[in-house]
């Protein structure tokens, strides 16, 4: 339509969609208008510039597009415009954390619709056929960042702005040398997408902020979806809703797009392919300006309007395609191999004894042509396979290396611990299972660390604080960034040895940094060697917290520990039962653990204790501990010593004693090493425990 309404110029056109199930009701629906105009208000410059360039990029659409297309009897062979994209997925570790995989297959949609490549292209009805128009305009995700360093073209940040989406979402922006992309969860304005105009905001919020839901056609998209991202591409482009500029369609006849070969329409909310609503013969209805769910085509006119605001300097979108650009961002032809990276088709890389992992390599931009891999501990340990099948016969933790190869160069990468092999029957198979950390330092034989964010402080051993004993273990979460996640495996546990109540205990020291730091500890099982984990425990924020708030490094008193408790009943018949700690980091504060047991010494009935005089001492104590207990009548008696891994050391006592008073002196029986013990008594099937701290000289 020619019509031109400029005072309108600087109403918002930045698109919104419904979020709700796809009805007559549901569209793409922009609402953001009030963002849109207050920017403008904020910024009276910005409004004139915007108002005196729509004039003079209105007149050259007109111009040109009679010169390139001569009334649509001749289409000209155009130069490509290709445009560097960098997609930033702001999460928190949800659904919204979308796959390369659904990025990849959203860019694979827009440069089919911009190149009139989609599938869908040959439903358009007949009238706009030869209107149909190929945009020449490409899109590459960027393989270099700002700072020269090799990318994929994805930027995924930790924070909560994925639940608020507005221009203050807009985390890490990239220069206007890039159409920024980002992908959040939700949208406070009730919005799932929208973009600015050329020229109409500042770089550091120019570009696009759309929902998860509307990227892409798998993972948390869909195919109905699918075109929203071109729409907001469209409004990046300077294009205009097909009914004009306002936000809401189907109210009348007096707007304008701007462009001369869309007809007059008051725009649609569904896929009526015969409405007429402005007395032409036909709406547009399938054009990607429009809300209805049938999107297959931009016209030539639009076209035109698009490929001259890639020449114009509003919003720097004329840099975006120089050969200067397209080097210094890495998208060039041909692709540069620069970084090789890979994955297993184990999320957690985790894989039980005997069992095998298929590898696939993920390199970045270029496409290799040749594979060197190196596996330790793996049969085979070298492969130079594409796809490499790798069994893993012994337990333990492995590293995995890789160098890919093209005509382009060569990129390697080595990932230290990568695979976790474990054991396809249990390390501890003891009536009860402990750990004070007072042993070596982990991880160990008994503890693996999983870190997701390497270099970033993870679970370590310390002397800082302990709820009993000098040791436990902690994350310096104080110093940490947000969304990290570290992970303590315990090594796998028959618990069909378990002879106590399957009472999983352990004590937990932690304060908030401050009251919205929500850091979360997490208690997860597994039955089938890790492959998979069943969350069993959860506490955040406050409800962590067992020192309230506190701004400085936190190290915990001795009455800063709280025992928790996970029941472990329902498996009791599993014979190869893993534990897992996960800590999940807001930026918050430190976090202490220390002395687990299962079925051993926090599972005392107390009451037994006291009733028996059940006592160690002195404790820590260099191998003179004396065992002390009385009996009011004549009991069954069974006392015995284990080590850390639950193993028994020796019998002290098995036989039926009287009442009286009795006292046993460990150091007569055994002479034992520096490390913690436990002195087990059962009295007529009355278990009670207790640790001991043996500190030899």
């Amino acid at each position: 339509m020619k019509k031109i309404h400029i005072i309108l110029l600087f109403l918002s056109l930045n698109c919104l969609i419904n979020l709700t199930s796809y009805s007559q009701e549901d569209y793409f629906h922009c609402g953001s208008q009030q963002a849109h105009q207050k920017m403008m208000d904020a910024n009276p410059q910005l409004k004139q510039e915007f108002i005196k360039r729509k004039a003079e990029l209105a007149l050259k659409d007109q111009q040109d597009y009679a010169k390139n297309y001569n009334n649509n009897s001749e289409k000209k062979l155009l130069p490509i415009y290709t445009i560097p994209v960098v997609f930033h997925i702001i999460h928190q570790a949800g659904s919204e954390n979308i796959s390369d995989n659904q990025i990849f297959d959203a860019m694979r949609i827009l440069n089919e619709a911009f190149r009139k490549q989609n599938s869908s292209a040959s439903n358009t009805v007949s009238a706009f056929q030869s209107i149909a128009a190929d945009s020449e305009i490409e899109f590459r995700l960027a393989q270099n960042d700002p700072n020269g360093i090799c990318t994929n073209g994805i930027d995924r940040i930790y924070s909560s702005e994925t639940n608020i989406g507005d221009d203050d979402s807009k985390l890490n922006p990239w220069p206007s040398d890039y159409l920024n992309i980002w992908v959040v969860k939700l949208m406070e304005s009730g919005a799932a997408g929208y973009a600015y105009l050329p020229g109409t905001a500042f770089p550091d919020v120019d570009g696009i902020i759309i929902l998860s839901q509307y990227v892409g056609s798998i993972g948390t998209g869909s195919v109905m979806r699918s075109t929203a991202l071109t729409h907001e591409v469209g409004h990046y482009l300077n294009l205009l809703h097909t009914w004009g500029y306002t936000n809401d369609p189907g109210v009348d006849c007096l707007g304008t797009d701007d462009v001369s070969d869309t007809p007059p329409t008051k725009g649609w909310t569904s896929c009526n392919l015969s409405g007429a609503t402005c007395s032409s013969p036909l709406d547009n209805i399938q054009n990607y300006m429009e809300y209805a769910y049938c999107s297959t085509m931009y016209t030539e006119g639009q076209k035109t309007r698009m490929r001259n605001a890639l020449t114009s300097s509003a919003g720097q979108r004329s840099s975006l395609w120089t050969t200067a650009n397209l080097i210094a961002t890495g998208i060039s032809l041909p692709a540069v191999l620069c970084k090789s990276d890979f994955k297993s088709n184990n999320i957690n890389n985790t894989v039980c004894q005997g069992n095998s992992l298929t590898f696939n390599d993920i390199a970045w931009n270029g496409v290799p042509t040749a594979w060197n891999w190196t596996f330790q501990g793996g049969t085979p340990a070298t492969s130079t396979d594409s796809v490499p099948v790798i069994q893993y016969l012994t337990g333990g933790i492995f590293n995995v290396g890789l160098t890919v190869s093209n005509g382009s160069g060569s990129a390697t990468v080595s990932k230290t611990g990568f695979v976790t092999v474990n054991s396809s029957t249990a390390s501890h198979n003891a009536s009860f299972f402990s750990e004070d950390f007072e042993g070596s330092s982990i991880p160990n034989a008994n503890w693996n660390v999983r870190n997701q964010e390497p270099g970033a402080n993870t679970w370590v051993q310390t002397t800082a604080a302990a709820a009993s004993g000098s040791k436990s273990v902690r994350i310096l979460n104080n110093s940490n960034a947000d969304g990290n996640i570290d992970e303590l495996i315990c090594s796998s546990i028959n618990l069909t040895a378990i002879t106590n109540n399957l009472n999983f205990t352990f004590k937990v020291a932690h304060a908030q940094k401050t009251s919205a730091h929500t850091d979360k500890l997490q208690v997860l099982i597994s039955t089938n060697c890790g492959l998979s984990w069943t969350l069993r425990y959860t506490k955040a924020g406050a409800a962590l917290s067992t020192a309230g708030v506190q701004n400085s490094s936190f190290t915990p008193n001795a009455s800063q520990w709280i025992e928790h408790s996970v029941s472990l009943a329902g498996y009791s018949f599993n014979t190869n039962f893993y534990i897992m700690f996960r800590f999940t980091s807001n930026g918050g504060n430190n976090i202490y653990i220390d002395d687990i047991n299962l079925g051993g010494a926090n599972g005392i009935d107390e009451g037994h204790a006291d009733l028996f005089n059940f006592n160690v001492y002195p404790n820590p104590a260099n191998n003179k501990s004396v065992i002390s207990f009385n009996m009011d009548g004549k009991h069954k008696v069974d006392l015995k010593l284990y080590d850390l891994t639950g193993r028994e050391i020796l019998t002290l006592l098995n036989e039926n004693l009287a009442a009286g008073d009795y006292q046993f002196s460990i150091s007569e029986k055994t002479e034992l090493l520096s490390g913690i013990y436990f002195v087990k008594l059962n009295i007529d099937q009355k278990q009670l425990t207790k640790k001991i701290i043996i500190k030899n000289d």
